[in-house]
């Protein structure tokens, strides 16, 4: 979550900005331009698309900066508008459908329990996220991720956002978050077991 100082700083920014300065506008572009582009970049995971999309945000925010009515902290408004931006950007490329969450979640039997052993990877990925080939199975993952699920977990889990903050850009309750980011950790606890226990099995061979 933004600092009160990090708050009242967007606040002058803002005002400054409703009242035509145009160094306020600088100023937001210098602090906000490589959150933007990461969070575009995450979504996409295309250079060209990303920057696309950081232009047409930083002009949205110098052409709509008076319909800015303070409801929300000023950097969840600019998350909302990347992230419509970014949504438009990949319409008009027609992406291919995702998968089904349901089809990548572990089966439960009635009494609740886990119908088949999943080897739960994330407590020993510590040294393999420095592996480009490990980094390029995780980021297909994702993308087979249904976007409600994708965008909590790239917020939350990628850009390192707070629940609330989630929450507050998405406009959802905390539970949903949690809820929803719980379902992305365990689709993508599934689609990856069965790579990082052959990753462990070749470790163990050498």
């Amino acid at each position: 979550m933004p600092t009160q100082e990090e708050k009242a700083q967007d606040e002058m920014l803002v005002r400054d900005m409703k009242a035509g300065q145009m160094e306020a506008f600088d100023k937001i572009f210098e602090l906000y331009q490589r959150k933007i582009y990461a969070l575009a970049f995450n979504m996409t995971r295309n250079q060209m698309d990303a920057q696309d999309v950081t232009q047409e945000v930083l002009l949205t925010i110098y052409r709509k900066i008076d319909t800015f009515q303070g409801k929300s902290a000023f950097s969840s408004w600019v998350y909302r508008i990347t992230l419509n931006a970014t949504y438009m950007k990949l319409r008009t490329k027609k992406k291919e459908q995702y998968v089904s969450l349901d089809e990548g979640l572990p089966n439960f039997n009635h009494a609740g329990f886990q119908n088949e052993k999943v080897s739960d990877w994330s407590k020993s990925t510590d040294s393999l996220l420095f592996s480009n080939e490990t980094k390029g199975i995780i980021e297909k993952a994702v993308e087979l991720l249904p976007e409600k699920e994708k965008v909590v977990f790239i917020l939350r889990d990628v850009e390192g956002l707070s629940t609330e903050k989630v929450g507050d850009i998405l406009d959802l309750t905390i539970p949903a978050v949690k809820s929803r980011l719980h379902r992305a950790r365990l689709f993508l606890r599934k689609k990856l077991s069965n790579y990082f226990d052959e990753y462990q099995t070749r470790s163990s061979k050498k």
